[in-house]
C-alpha cells in the first residue's frame, strides 16, 4: 500500500481580455490539495510464478484531502499483467506513452501549475488499453500502447448508430547514468454517427533530462494538434518549448521552468491570429524528513496574447506533502 497526501493555501486566478473587456476570477482556498503534487491513494503487488515469470498488478486513485475521499469514479492507474524476459504486457487503465514523455522534461512532473500546459494534448491515461513494454537493452526502452472502445445501438426500423473511440501511442526512452532522453506519440480519434462527427488529435514530444549533481537541466519541445468534428471543419495547432532546473541545497531545493507557447485554429479554411505565450513557474521545497517536505510554489501558466485577446492563469500555493 503506498500513498502521498498534499494540502495548503491556494489562490488562483484566471483572466481573459478581449478588446477593453477583462473578465477574472479569483478562487482562494485556506486548504486545497495538490498544490505541488496530486494526493493519490494505491495498493500494488507482484507473484513470483517461476521460470522467470510474475504476475503484477497496481490499482491507484486519486484521493481528495478536502473532502477526504478517494476519486472511485474514475482511477488514475489500474492494471494486471505478466512480466518475463520478453517485458512486461499491462492490460486496464494507465499512463499513455506520450505523458510519460512528457514528463521527462517537467521539474514540476507535469502536475499542478507547471509550464507543460500544450493545448490539446488530451490523454493523460487511457482506459481499455494494452500496454507493451519491452526489456532494456543498453539504457533504452521502447513502449507501445493501443485503446479502443466501440458502441452500436441497433432499434428497428431506425439507423444502426455507433460511437467510436480509439487511442495509440509509444515511446523510446534512453536512461543512461545522469542522462534520460524521450521520444514520444500519441493519437486519439473519435466517431459518433449521432452527430456525424469526427474528431482527432495527436501530439509528439521530444525530452530530456541532466543531472549535474549540483542540478539538474530539463528540457522538451512538443507540438499538437487537435481536428475538431467534420461539419465544424476545425484544426488546431499549437507547440511548446519548455526549460526546467532544479537545484538542491541541502535540505531545501529550488525548483523553475518557462515554457514558450504558440496556438493557431483555423475554421472552415480561415486561420486566426497565432496566439503566443510565456509561462514560467518557480517553487522551494523544504525536506522535514524522507518523507515530508514543506513546499512554496508559483507561477502563470495557459498564457496565450493574440491581437486585442489574451488569456492567463495565475497561481500560487503554499502546503505540506507527505509520501508513504
Amino acid at each position: 500500500m503506498y500513498g502521498r497526501l498534499d494540502a495548503g493555501y491556494n489562490q488562483t486566478k484566471t483572466s481573459d481580455t478581449s478588446g477593453a473587456t477583462t473578465t477574472s476570477v479569483t478562487k482562494r482556498d485556506f486548504v486545497k490539495g495538490n498544490g505541488l503534487s496530486t494526493g493519490l491513494w494505491g495498493i500494488r503487488g507482484t507473484e513470483d510464478l517461476g521460470g522467470g515469470l510474475k504476475a503484477k498488478f497496481v490499482h491507484e486513485m486519486d484521493l481528495d484531502i478536502n473532502a477526504g475521499k478517494l476519486g472511485v469514479d474514475k482511477g488514475r492507474d489500474s492494471t494486471i499483467g505478466l512480466e518475463g524476459g520478453f517485458g512486461e504486457v499491462r492490460v486496464g487503465r494507465s499512463y499513455t506513452p506520450l505523458f510519460s514523455t512528457i514528463g521527462v522534461s517537467d521539474p514540476f512532473a507535469s502536475t499542478g501549475a507547471t509550464t507543460v500546459n500544450l493545448y490539446g494534448m488530451d490523454g493523460v491515461r487511457a482506459s481499455n488499453a494494452i500496454f507493451y513494454t519491452t526489456p532494456t537493452f543498453s539504457g533504452f526502452t521502447a513502449r507501445v500502447m493501443v485503446a479502443n472502445s466501440t458502441e452500436k445501438t441497433a432499434t428497428t426500423g431506425l439507423a444502426t448508430t455507433s460511437k467510436k473511440n480509439a487511442q495509440q501511442g509509444f515511446y523510446g526512452m534512453y536512461v543512461n547514468g545522469p542522462l534520460t532522453a524521450a521520444i514520444g506519440y500519441g493519437e486519439i480519434t473519435s466517431d459518433d454517427s449521432t452527430i456525424a462527427g469526427k474528431a482527432k488529435s495527436n501530439g509528439t514530444a521530444l525530452a530530456a533530462n541532466y543531472d549535474l549533481v549540483v542540478a539538474k537541466i530539463f528540457a522538451g519541445y512538443t507540438k499538437g494538434k487537435l481536428q475538431g468534428e467534420t461539419l465544424a471543419n476545425t484544426n488546431d495547432k499549437a507547440s511548446e518549448f519548455n526549460f526546467g532546473v532544479t537545484v538542491p541545497m541541502g535540505a531545501v531545493t529550488l525548483l523553475g521552468s518557462v515554457g514558450r507557447n504558440t496556438f493557431q485554429s483555423v475554421t472552415a479554411g480561415v486561420a486566426s491570429p497565432k496566439a503566443k505565450g510565456t509561462d514560467f513557474v518557480l517553487g522551494a521545497t523544504y525536506a522535514l524528513s524522507k518523507r515530508t517536505s514543506a513546499y512554496a510554489k508559483m507561477g502563470t501558466y495557459d498564457k496565450f496574447s493574440a491581437g486585442n485577446y489574451s488569456e492567463k492563469t495565475t497561481q500560487t500555493s503554499i502546503g505540506l506533502r507527505h509520501t508513504f
